[in-house]
């Protein structure tokens, strides 16, 4: 019954995790997430004379970022993970409690471990829900995302060896220890295996992430970095009292094995997973577009959409020709950064507007700029734009290929030919 009501859970999470998306794609979503983790994913708990460690597992994600900011974003969506753990025993560890054999005598059955070791594997599907933020600009971003996630696992399944284990019976009535009665439950077991099922409960987990991002493409991002689960509630269903290994009087080949999550011994169980972590998001926030002016009504539409989001000043010192004005200049003149200054603040006020940024050169017959010199006064623009915020897939940089010249011509304004032209596409 227990294991059911997981899988309700665990649908539940899923329908939750689904509306989710479904509710990013109307709300302005940034996009779409894959995730996959690798690395030490398992559980950690207190085990009386004994040790555990989280094993190699990973999980995969499909995750939506909701844009809160420039720099913040909420994750949330849908995962499923492998989580594995293994147990051992020292050599010598021994086992007692009182059984009831098959005529009805009660005695203390004891068990003594050599080689004894137990590995935990279950699956568990996951909501999470974090804060992310990140670094600005369209190159390599820091990024640091922290929250929780709730678990909804499946039944662990629980496979046991021992190199040795040797069972024997005290009854204290008669005062006699049994030993070597395979026949009726008591004797020794070499290379011994076993498996059983232990029931867990849903649970919930601190989560954390940090590492870098690079741009592949226009909306295509790669997360690569390491991530952080800790449990914060306990995995176990509460069902510690069972023998270690429940007695049969058919023989030793017939007993039971329990595990030591199924035992007193065996503190709470709580998530414990760290490793790599690399995300793939496709997608990017769509700007939502400005409101347009108090002068615009209902019967007016203009044919230029730049119409719907700037006042014509605001236009005009965006197309402003950014002059740098000595022969092969590339490096930015100082008198141009307040020109640009202004322009990047429109371009914060109106983020679905895209520019083009084209370097000109000379047109003089005696000063011949090379193509490459415009090229770099058009890097020179775009770099300083993303120095104020202004991402770089909203900027198509180029040059032309030969001399442009300003009309009208005018020999002693020849200066102004060397120039960075923005355009609002």
């Amino acid at each position: 019954m227990k294991i059911w009501n997981n899988h309700i859970m665990i649908r539940r999470a899923i329908g939750v995790a689904l509306f989710c998306a479904a509710s990013g794609t109307q709300a302005g979503a940034q996009g779409l997430t894959i995730e996959l983790d690798c690395g030490l994913q398992g559980t950690q708990y207190t085990l009386l004379n004994g040790q555990d460690k989280p094993l190699p597992a990973g999980s995969l994600g499909l995750l939506y970022t909701f844009a809160l900011g420039r720099s913040w974003g909420l994750i949330t969506g849908i995962t499923g993970g492998v989580y594995r753990t293994q147990a051992s025993l020292p050599n010598g560890t021994t086992f007692k409690n009182y059984q009831i054999d098959d005529e009805g005598s009660a005695f203390q059955y004891s068990m003594k471990t050599v080689g004894y070791k137990e590995t935990q594997q279950f699956l568990a599907a996951g909501v999470p829900l974090q804060l992310q933020f990140h670094t600005a600009g369209p190159g390599t971003q820091w990024y640091f995302n922290g929250g929780g996630k709730f678990i909804f696992p499946s039944g662990a399944n629980v496979t046991i060896t021992a190199q040795q284990l040797t069972l024997s019976g005290y009854y204290p009535d008669y005062n006699v220890n049994v030993s070597n009665l395979p026949q009726h439950g008591f004797g020794s077991i070499t290379n011994w295996k076993a498996s059983n099922t232990v029931v867990l409960k849903p649970a919930a987990a601190l989560t954390a992430a940090t590492g870098v991002s690079f741009n592949l493409s226009s909306g295509t991002r790669l997360y690569t970095g390491l991530y952080a689960e800790y449990g914060l509630t306990d995995l176990k269903s509460g069902n510690d009292s069972m023998p270690f290994v429940t007695y049969s009087p058919s023989g030793i080949s017939a007993i039971k094995a329990s595990g030591v999550l199924n035992m007193q011994n065996a503190g709470p169980v709580k998530l414990l997973a760290f490793g790599l972590q690399i995300r793939l998001s496709f997608g990017a926030a769509k700007a939502r577009p400005a409101a347009r002016h108090s002068t615009e009504t209902e019967s007016h539409k203009p044919t230029n959409p730049a119409d719907t989001l700037l006042s014509d000043d605001e236009a005009d010192t965006i197309e402003r020709p950014v002059v740098f004005g000595v022969i092969d200049e590339t490096a930015l003149p100082e008198i141009q950064k307040a020109h640009l200054d202004q322009v990047a603040g429109i371009l914060l006020r109106y983020p679905g507007i895209r520019i083009s940024v084209v370097g000109h050169i000379c047109n003089s017959g005696s000063e011949t700029e090379k193509t490459k010199v415009g090229m770099a006064r058009a890097r020179a623009v775009a770099h300083y734009l993303e120095t104020k915020g202004i991402d770089r897939s909203r900027m198509d940089v180029s040059a032309v290929d030969k001399s442009d010249p300003v009309e009208p011509f005018d020999l002693n304004a020849n200066f102004r030919t060397r120039r960075a032209v923005i355009t609002i596409l």
